[in-house]
């Protein structure tokens, strides 16, 4: 008799081993799905951080040039700048300025007028130009307005025409000057008819006929650093940067960076004591002055973000119902590579102070 053999079943091995590859497979996806998920969610912590450290460097920027017109609005300005504190009673040596004012001399922590960088509030950085340390192409001496004609490459016989047709865009009637040029001039060559109104801001110069081509090697930075619309027939010599005081008849590039370093130790009090360190025509002393204007420049930006902004601001204390201040335009400049944090100073004012852990205002050494 034969015994029988009692067979168990065979275990499904292979649906075990398929069941195991998808397990696997689904813990794959889901490691995928979840660092995406991470690296997405990273990514929007970053931009969401990124858009609030721009909104946050775009209030500084508006903080500090509130601050900084309050201050131009409220403070004395003398021949070193703009005074950083409330001025005392003017009981120290004092001079007259072009315009029948008068001015203290320097007491020290001025903010230059000068384009000099400074460091505002939070990562705000800005810088104030004077006007009067700007060359104005309608009211500047006929000897500067040439030698900024010669500085551009153009020739000396050319400068009676470019005269003429700066006039001619701005004169309200459409009689042709002798080399100028009207309303059917600009029509025959496709551009935009004159405005027969003064220029409104420096960059409308571009649009004068042979002016465009003069100015094409300046971009719109350089053209504000030196241009202004301002009514100035005379040089600051204390706020002009070293491409005006070029222009200067008798003052060499050289010199004229000599110049800017040594008003950096201490401003010049005298244009005649300027003649004898300085190889000036002496027919020029007349158009120089110390004093700055009641307009500039306000260029502000962020030492993170985006570009410049640039404010030509113009001081109105008769004004009522509002500031006494006016903002006659502005403009978007790109930001250079050079680096402005190095050398961006921090202003002896309490108004601009860094902000502690409390929110308080760190004020500054006395």
């Amino acid at each position: 008799m034969s015994a029988t053999r009692t067979t168990e079943p065979s275990r499904p091995q292979r649906q075990d081993g398929f069941v195991l590859v998808i397990v696997l497979a689904l813990l794959v996806v889901l490691t995928l799905l979840a660092s995406a998920v991470a690296a997405s969610g990273s990514r929007a912590v970053a931009e969401a951080q990124e858009e609030i450290d721009r909104f946050q460097g775009e209030l500084d920027m508006r903080s500090t040039g509130e601050t900084v017109l309050f201050m131009l609005g409220t403070q004395q300005r003398n021949i070193g700048g703009l005074a950083a504190l409330p001025s005392p009673p003017l009981n120290q040596a004092l001079l007259d300025d072009d315009d029948g004012g008068t001015y203290a001399l320097p007491r020290g922590g001025e903010i230059r007028l000068d384009g000099s960088p400074y460091a505002g509030l939070g990562d705000a950085r800005f810088a104030l130009q004077d006007d009067r340390g700007l060359l104005s192409p309608n009211w500047a001496p006929e000897s500067m307005l040439h030698a900024f004609y010669a500085s551009r490459g153009v020739a000396a016989g050319a400068w009676a025409d470019l005269d003429a047709k700066r006039l001619d865009y701005q004169d309200p009637d459409t009689l042709h000057r002798l080399g100028g040029a009207e309303k059917d001039q600009y029509e025959k060559s496709g551009r935009t008819a004159p405005s027969n109104r003064p220029v409104a801001t420096p960059l409308e110069f571009r649009r004068i006929m042979d002016w465009d081509s003069m100015l094409a090697g300046l971009d719109d930075a350089a053209l504000l650093g030196l241009l202004t619309t301002g009514r100035s027939a005379t040089l600051n010599v204390n706020t002009a940067p070293v491409e005006a005081l070029a222009l200067i008849p008798g003052m060499t590039r050289a010199e004229a960076e000599r110049m800017a370093a040594l008003r950096r130790q201490a401003p010049f009090v005298s244009t005649w004591a300027l003649q004898g360190a300085f190889p000036i025509a002496p027919f020029m002393l007349e158009a120089l002055t110390l004093f700055p204007n009641q307009s500039g420049n306000l260029i502000l930006w962020d030492r993170r973000f985006g570009g410049k902004k640039l404010m030509h601001w113009r001081l109105t204390p008769l004004a009522s119902g509002g500031p006494p201040w006016q903002i006659d335009y502005e403009a978007i400049l790109p930001r250079d590579n050079q680096s402005d944090d190095a050398v961006a100073e921090a202003p002896a004012t309490p108004l601009l102070a860094p902000q502690d852990a409390a929110g308080k205002g760190i004020q500054p050494a006395p």
